[in-house]
């Protein structure tokens, strides 16, 4: 009998809630679709890469994060309708977009982490990442049209009294995934009104 009050007891002094939240630079373009201008719509290619942090304190990404980016980034200049065809196979396209991304890490487990782990998570620690995402576009002969650049941070709160809240917030899945679109259409959005097409 004690020995399963104190497991049970251990079990829920482990558990944490976790919840990620974003900080808010990118904002979801006013009108979706843009407005075409254009008679005639170009294929686009699309190419995405995990890119180093350019000042090399980080690792490259996680491949989850280069896919998640890579499926947002086909599902944003599809739904977009500037483009009559959006391929990611690299065969040769009117407009092509080179996507790096890149993970740099922001605040990290500091202090208050140590202090959370030491409470069993009584005290909310907090992480943070910057995502970086810059697009490159050139034309069928490889000269360069311009280039875009999205960045937003992501934060990942840790507490025992978020593990009530979890039912009730997006998972880090879902955030993460409507950043990446979000970024996308941004991204278009800036491309479209600099004329790249």
């Amino acid at each position: 009998m004690y020995w399963t009050t104190g497991i049970l007891a251990l079990l829920i002094l482990t558990l944490s809630g976790c919840m990620m939240v974003r900080e808010g630079k990118v904002k979801p373009p006013a009108q979706w679709p843009p407005q075409q201008a254009q008679p005639q719509k170009k294929s686009i290619g699309l190419i995405v890469t995990g890119a180093l942090d350019p000042k090399g304190l980080t690792q490259m990404p996680r491949m989850e994060t280069v896919e998640s980016v890579r499926r947002q980034a086909f599902k944003a200049y599809s739904e977009s309708g500037l483009f009559s065809e959006v391929v990611t196979s690299g065969e040769p396209t009117d407009v092509r977009a080179d996507v790096s991304v890149i993970e740099e890490e922001g605040s990290g487990p500091g202090v208050w982490a140590y202090l959370s782990a030491l409470t069993f998570a009584m005290i909310p620690g907090y992480v943070s990442e910057q995502l970086i995402v810059s697009t490159s576009f050139s034309d069928r002969q490889k000269r360069s049209l311009d280039s875009v650049e999205q960045n937003e941070e992501l934060g990942f709160w840790m507490q025992f009294f978020l593990l009530f809240a979890m039912p009730f917030t997006e998972s880090t899945a879902s955030v993460s995934q409507s950043v990446h679109y979000d970024m996308h259409r941004a991204t278009i959005q800036e491309a479209h009104s600099k004329g790249i097409f």
